[in-house]
């Protein structure tokens, strides 16, 4: 182990320390609110409403207009702000946006610039942006409070759902949103095939697109209903959960009719068209329909939104976010969310020009993606001179995994790939888990920070490895085995080097493995192409990451089958295309469907709904289709020294840095 290794494992503990002393905001009165009211009885039994996870403060009397905005106000380009808030505003407090134990809240200032530097233009704010349809703390969806609407509940079979939109709630442009909004979503949009954009997988039932979307109904001009064929509790994940946002089933639909050809007067569109440079009214359409995550590109301006911050300013080099003067979140005190008045977001090339920027004091709040474990050095080194600490958290995403394609080359009959992954013992994959050493990874790429494995603990065996590839006829011959037909065999996995860990875990797993005789070929390609292949089912193994914490609560659900990983891209299409494309899966593989399916149908978070899971775990231990390199993650999180309401040293999630920040006020 070498001195430099030492020295930088010990100022991260130096770090920690500091921060850990410096962290300790003034605490809040305790008051109360209840935002959901009862619904009405609905089919299927009866209206079961949500409960909270921490009854938000009382509603303030009086609002405090933000410095920021108060010039625009007065020249009467904007209403006063008791006029741009719904009647019942969403009041944030302790507990609210992240619990209690992970982040002590206090109200804070409006004012000043959160900045970041990132490879994609939407910065922080496709995750940050703060209007779910429901809330839960964190990455939870157990107990949620009614957020974009005053009202939620559900049958007691959850196969229907209702709803009611906050009263006076309104777009980031001033219009008001209304069931019309959803309406549109789901007949002109989703419903039209001349639009071509499919329901989104979280609107099928059991979100599985072999069954019936979601039958909408609008009562009135506030309240609508969604019913399902069949159980789907897990919906409730989908509502509370940032990666689908709002805009899944909330569109503006003002703003996008102008678009539409049902609505827009042929002149109009014709303009509209040539101003875009497009031909295809369905195509501008779509363009101008941006999801959350894509918030920053150059198409989003001019987009009204529901998320704390607005796109106002766009080049290559810069994206400017404003706050939104109709965001309807609050604090105790009148102040109206977020704190911060923009988020800029500087765009770099590349990792390296994310580190440069941090090291230069141009950024004041990085995590996940952003940010390096092997660059805590450098961080705590320069801290002073960037005026930033830094601190780690666990984690939103498991270590890097091994996956293996289940449908590499399926369709040819001679296929070697083929007879190892389908051997009913899977002793391939076994035999890889065995040789893969996660301690030798911990040690050499994570400064010995990382937990234990969250698969295979206790599998690295090299003895193990080999005497399973000898069992499956894979002779050894000087330094490297044959496949089971006799012929030269040779691992090949895919690297696309999407974080600064890919490529030194790939280089020990190439040794670790080729240790027991599997030749390993890396091959090395840009995102693109990686893409490509993928799509193409031409990549045989890979490594990537998913976001295992956040599987039991429903909030990520990146294990399927063409997610990061794509460990069964074929069978993934005949799944979701209803058996027109792709392959039909063999039986182990049609197991996993199963559970996946039976898991749909609970709340993720219920009794029923973590037994599920937990049988949908153990499928993948004893399948071996994604292998972890290393135990538990830990990671970094930088944020500016007068940066208030971020979490604690040692808090579950990193990207809570990133889920909080309409929450995080600047100080002196």
């Amino acid at each position: 182990m070498s001195n430099l290794w030492r020295a930088s494992r010990v100022l991260m503990l130096v770090v920690t320390v500091l921060v850990v002393a410096a962290c300790g905001p003034a605490a809040q009165p305790d008051t109360t609110q209840s935002t959901a009211a009862p619904a009405a009885p609905a089919a299927g039994g009866q209206p079961t409403a949500a409960a909270a996870a921490v009854a938000p403060p009382a509603a303030p009397g009086k609002y405090v207009e933000s410095v920021f905005l108060a010039d625009r106000v007065k020249a009467g380009k904007l209403p006063p702000i008791e006029q741009r808030l719904p009647k019942q505003p969403f009041v944030v407090g302790p507990g609210v946006l992240i619990q209690e134990e992970n982040m002590k809240w206090e109200n804070g200032k409006p004012g000043g610039d959160l900045k970041v530097a990132a490879t994609f233009p939407s910065g922080l704010v496709y995750i940050g942006f703060g209007a779910t349809i429901l809330r839960s703390p964190s990455q939870t969806t157990q107990a949620s409070l009614p957020n974009v609407v005053s009202e939620f509940s559900h049958s007691d079979d959850y196969t229907l759902f209702h709803f009611k939109i906050r009263d006076g709630l309104k777009w980031s442009d001033g219009e008001p949103v209304t069931t019309e909004d959803v309406r549109f979503a789901f007949e002109d949009m989703y419903g039209n095939p001349d639009v071509q954009k499919p329901f989104p997988t979280e609107l099928y039932t059991q979100g599985n697109p072999q069954l019936d979307p979601a039958k909408l109904k609008v009562i009135d001009d506030l309240t609508f209903e969604l019913t399902f064929s069949q159980p789907y509790g897990f919906f409730v994940a989908a509502l509370n959960s940032w990666i689908p946002g709002y805009d899944f089933m909330i569109k503006p639909a003002h703003y996008l009719k102008q678009f539409h050809k049902k609505y827009a007067k042929e002149a109009d569109l014709a303009a509209k068209l040539k101003e875009n440079n497009e031909t295809d009214w369905a195509k501008l359409l779509t363009d101008k329909d941006q999801a959350h995550w894509a918030i920053g590109t150059k198409q989003a301006l001019g987009l009204p939104v529901l998320n704390a911050w607005v796109l106002t300013d766009y080049s290559d080099q810069r994206t400017t976010f404003e706050r939104n003067p109709y965001y309807w979140h609050v604090d105790s005190a009148g102040n109206q969310l977020p704190y911060a008045d923009r988020v800029v977001v500087s765009v770099v090339v590349d990792h390296a020009a994310q580190t440069n920027a941090i090291l230069a004091g141009q950024v004041n709040i990085a995590s996940a993606e952003d940010i390096a474990l092997s660059e805590m050095p450098l961080y705590v080194q320069n801290a002073d001179k960037a005026k930033i600490r830094a601190f780690t958290t666990g984690s939103f995403n498991w270590p890097l995994q091994l996956f293996l394609n289940q449908d590499f080359q399926y369709d040819d009959a001679n296929s070697t790939w083929q007879k190892l992954v389908s051997d009913p013992e899977h002793r391939f994959g076994k035999a890889l888990a065995a040789a893969i050493n996660p301690d030798d990874v911990n040690k050499s790429v994570y400064f010995e920070l990382f937990g234990k494995p969250v698969m295979y603990a206790g599998a690295y065996n090299p003895d193990t490895a080999n005497q399973l590839l000898d069992a499956l006829g894979m002779k050894k011959s000087g330094n490297y085995r044959s496949g089971p037909d006799g012929k030269d065999f040779s691992l090949r996995i895919t690297n696309q080097n999407a974080q600064a860990d890919f490529t030194p875990v790939l280089e020990l797993l190439k040794q670790q493995i080729e240790k027991v005789g599997i030749h390993v070929d890396i091959e090395n390609v840009t995102s693109n192409l990686f893409d490509q292949r993928r799509d193409a089912n031409e990549i045989m193994a890979t490594i990537h990451w998913n976001d295992g914490p956040a599987w039991a609560s429903g909030i990520s659900q990146d294990y399927g089958p063409n997610d990061k990983g794509a460990w069964s891209p074929a069978t993934w299409q005949y799944f979701t295309s209803q058996g027109k494309k792709g392959r039909k899966p063999p039986a182990n593989i049609e197991e996993f469907y199963k559970l996946h399916t039976e898991r749909k149908k609970f709340p993720p978070e219920s009794p029923e709904g973590q037994q599920a899971f937990q049988k949908l775990m153990e499928w993948f231990q004893n399948n071996y289709v994604m292998i972890p390199t290393a135990g538990a993650k830990v990671s970094p999180n930088v944020v500016g020294v007068n940066l208030h309401n971020v979490p604690n040293e040692n808090a579950p999630f990193n990207l809570d840095t990133y889920i909080n920040a309409e929450g995080v006020w600047i100080g002196q």
